[in-house]
This record gives structure tokens, sequence and C-alpha cells, in this order.
């Protein structure tokens, strides 16, 4: 199962003739990229439980992986030109690096955390031959 339906995907705009076969093809591979991404976070989110953010990047990168397979980066035709990607971005199902951090953001994944040490290291030498107080200092 994806990350959204099918029935998701075509109540936006520019997907009303789309291939329900084709659809839910794009659908699965945009859910393993996003799963991927925020690994493991949403291995047990199905469709509709899915965060509103994360199913804005999905449609975003099934535009794309749509209207663009084969991953152009521009055409021209006399004097007709397209130019695809041109914010950094990717054309192609890939996740660009903004949509990415969105979707570990939604997903609860940020990249700073905390872990907890134990040292197993023996006790200081001053600790073993000198004390631990005031003993063994001079005038003491």
């Amino acid at each position: 199962m994806g990350l959204i339906t099918v029935v998701d995907l075509v109540a936006r705009p520019g997907f009303e003739n789309l291939d329900s076969v084709q659809a839910q093809a794009l659908i699965d591979d945009a859910s393993a990229l996003v799963r991927l991404a925020a690994d493991p976070l949403l291995d047990a989110v199905e469709a509709p439980d899915t965060h509103p953010a994360i199913v804005a990047v999905m449609v975003t990168m099934i535009r794309r992986g749509f209207s663009n397979p084969m991953g152009h980066q521009s055409e021209n035709l006399g004097d007709y030109a397209y130019t695809a990607g041109t914010g950094g971005g990717v054309a192609t199902l890939y996740l660009t690096a903004r949509e990415r951090k969105i979707v570990r953001r939604a997903a609860g994944k940020l990249g700073a955390g905390t872990v907890t040490l134990e040292g197993d290291l023996p006790d200081q030498l001053s600790d073993t031959y000198y004390g631990t107080g005031t003993e063994g200092l001079l005038g003491s």
C-alpha cells in the first residue's frame, strides 16, 4: 500500500486523465522513496493516515514522474523552449533536498538527537592513590 491513494491523487488538478495502473505504480515508487527518507518512522503508515505535508510532497514528486518520466532537463522545438528543475531541483520522481527536509520534519526525524553514553573506564589514578577528598593534600 502507498502513503496516498489513487483517489487522493486524481483529486488534484492535472491528474484527471491518469491511468489508474500508472498512478498506482507512481504512488508505490514515491512511497518507497519517501519511506526511505524517513526510515523507519513511516514503515507502518498507510493512507489516509499520512501527514498532509508528506501528501503534498508526494503529489509534487508524482507530477514530475508523470509529466517527465525520462527526466529531461530541457527541450527546444523552434521558438518553443521548456526547462525543468531550474530551482536546483530534479526533473524526476526522486525527492529534492527541500522535499527530503519536509518529509523528515513531518515524520519527526530531525537531524539532531541525543545519545546516552556510559563510561567503562577505570577509576582515575589520582582517586586511587590520593583519595577523593582533602586527605593527602599538603598541610592536612
